[in-house]
């Protein structure tokens, strides 16, 4: 449960007034602010609650990481099997979407049977049987161009290759928002000139940048079939916000299929920047060159059911008075508060005490 979730705590009269309190942390509701809707299982109906912001005064021992909402509203079903259902909305709309072409997002596995040959003048040979095959030299000289965001690693860089050219133009869509990137470049010759592949092409020295930030939308959302059973989509989102709002990777095998969500969403944090990589894999099952899932990442409606009848908080009796009797005793009387129902019994603890003098007398 997200943080806001799992504070909260709601109470009624049994009569009309319902009353819950939840926090939030300070950051997340900088960046998304968060609203409390009620409903019970007889009308169906969301209504959003009217939220007020708690005052120091109020607590004077809360953390100052957190903030304390205290939330009202009214209705007019009470009794035993009416409950009532609470839910958190952000106040701006979180998601992403992609569609998806399995065939198109293959990610191959990884070359089989590697060995290492000695040969007789000393060179190492490198052999090793590709999954997809080998690809030919071109007939000019080749670049290949490397790019990754600075905590990647260079094994997961993303790489282009470029023949007869010394231009390489990267798409700003194609780039994370708000990550600092660093690129680097290698010649190598094309079968024109006859010549082998390096053993060891040399790297240029490296140029980087950082793009600008992206705003609360989930980033960087993609997915890569293995080509057999498994769809497996990972996106990035702001550490900050997870703490009020869960993420769900929802799906569509077909566009006429029945929306899925996928389960169980895992999570990763990146370190020294302030987003974590949240992944989950897509069960695929007979699939083809055509197939395309629709895609979706959005943020999670969370509910909390709680019985009105277990959670009365009865006000406080009204009309307090002291009078005097003839035989010099003093006769404390009250209102009492009316419940929906009569049956409902109601105890009453009594506190008297001398002016100035904290120590309490306590009667029930």
């Amino acid at each position: 449960e997200s943080i806001p979730m799992k504070s909260l705590s709601c109470y009624n009269d049994y009569s009309s007034q319902m009353t819950c309190t939840w926090m939030e942390h300070s950051e997340a509701h900088a960046l998304v602010g968060m609203s409390l809707y009620q409903r019970d299982n007889i009308i169906m109906e969301n209504n959003e609650m009217l939220c007020k912001r708690q005052t120091e005064n109020d607590l004077p021992e809360a953390p100052e990481s957190y903030v304390h909402w205290v939330c009202h509203t009214t209705k007019e079903n009470f009794g035993i099997g009416v409950d009532d259902t609470y839910s958190f909305k952000p106040n701006k709309i979180l998601r992403a979407e992609l569609n998806v072409v399995l065939f198109q997002n293959v990610q191959t596995p990884p070359p089989q049977n590697l060995s290492v040959s000695l040969m007789r003048s000393g060179d190492v040979l490198l052999t090793w049987k590709a999954a997809d095959g080998s690809q030919g030299l071109g007939n000019a000289l080749d670049y290949e161009v490397s790019y990754k965001r600075e905590w990647e690693s260079w094994e997961d860089a993303v790489s282009l290759s470029l023949s007869n050219t010394t231009l390489c133009h990267l798409r700003l869509q194609d780039l994370v928002p708000g990550s600092s990137y660093v690129a680097r470049v290698r010649a190598r010759l094309g079968q024109a000139s006859g010549s082998s592949w390096p053993v060891h092409p040399q790297w240029s020295t490296e140029a980087s940048w950082k793009t600008p930030e992206g705003g609360l939308q989930p980033r960087n959302l993609r997915c890569l079939f293995n080509g057999a059973d498994r769809l497996t989509c990972s996106w990035e989102v702001k550490k900050a916000i997870t703490t009020s709002v869960l993420f769900g990777l929802f799906f569509r095998a077909t566009p006429t299929s029945a929306e899925e969500e996928c389960s169980p969403v895992h999570e990763k944090e990146i370190p020294h920047i302030p987003y974590v990589v949240q992944s989950c894999e897509i069960p695929v099952s007979n699939s083809s060159s055509q197939s395309q899932y629709q895609v979706s990442v959005r943020a999670k409606t969370e509910e909390k059911v709680i019985e009105g009848y277990k959670n009365i908080k009865v006000l406080p009796p009204a009309n307090v008075s002291v009078t005097g009797t003839e035989d010099q005793e003093y006769e404390l009387r009250w209102t009492k508060h009316t419940l929906r129902y009569n049956f409902i019994k109601q105890r009453y603890q009594v506190e008297y005490w001398k002016n100035d003098q904290y120590e309490k007398v306590s009667l029930r």
